[in-house]
């Protein structure tokens, strides 16, 4: 579904991200591993057109999209979830739901369906989304990508800053996802749970991808163990 063909990408002069390479099939969660600073976020920013690539390309179900818009991006059922949440704190959770108003063509995700898959939502309905708790926000800012009718679901850091409890809701939604055929490029601080329900990994460091394989091999790998999971 997703093919990254020797991806290079730079701000100003300083080169951020070296002749990345890697693949997503229809329905896979991919997990991208790596440090603080190894270039995670902006490959994302790359894929989904928010940054422009220096060098390679980006393919999306067959088609170049590199040198896209963002907008022109989701269209295509491509759907990116950011750092941070970037929702819009002034406007309810409905409005923030509604808002979105594109058809990438992937599972018919209504309101209902996502409030089904966050029932916490359902609770804060008619809430300003800046009165959320740091999980809601993150639910709600995964149900806003999925009103796009995405195909394939980019997510930055998706348990940034939220509880054990609530880190673990949203990543077991994200694998539920998979259930609807929607594929998902998985960037987590948290490793270990990123390896739980990821497919296949791939580890990026400065900028260049350094190992890929089954989640369960990397996991298993003694220098993943102490380099990244602490063990």
């Amino acid at each position: 579904m997703l093919t990254v063909d020797g991806l290079s990408a730079a701000y100003g002069r300083v080169t951020a991200l070296r002749e990345v390479s890697l693949a997503v099939r229809p329905g896979e969660i991919v997990a991208m591993l790596g440090a603080n600073g190894a270039g995670k976020t902006t490959l994302l920013n790359a894929i989904s057109g928010v940054l422009p690539l220096s060098g390679g390309s980006v393919t999306f179900d067959g088609r170049r999209i590199n040198g896209l818009k963002p907008w022109q991006t989701a269209r295509l059922g491509l759907a990116h979830v950011p750092e941070g949440r970037e929702i819009f704190p002034g406007m309810t959770v409905e409005a923030n739901l509604r808002v979105v108003d594109v058809n990438g063509g992937g599972p018919e995700f209504g309101v209902d369906r996502v409030l089904d898959l966050f029932p916490r939502l359902k609770e804060r309905f008619d809430q300003l989304a800046g009165g959320l708790s740091g999980g809601e926000q993150q639910m709600l800012a995964i149900g806003r990508g999925l009103m796009a009718r995405p195909r394939l679901l980019l997510f930055d850091e998706p348990s940034m800053g939220l509880s054990p409890l609530l880190a673990r809701t949203v990543l077991g939604a994200i694998a539920e996802l998979r259930q609807s055929g929607i594929a998902s490029l998985l960037v987590e601080q948290n490793m270990r749970a990123a390896l739980k329900v990821a497919d296949r990994a791939y580890v990026l460091r400065v900028g260049r991808v350094t190992r890929e394989g089954s989640a369960a091999a990397l996991r298993d790998a003694d220098d993943i163990k102490q380099a990244y999971l602490g063990l």
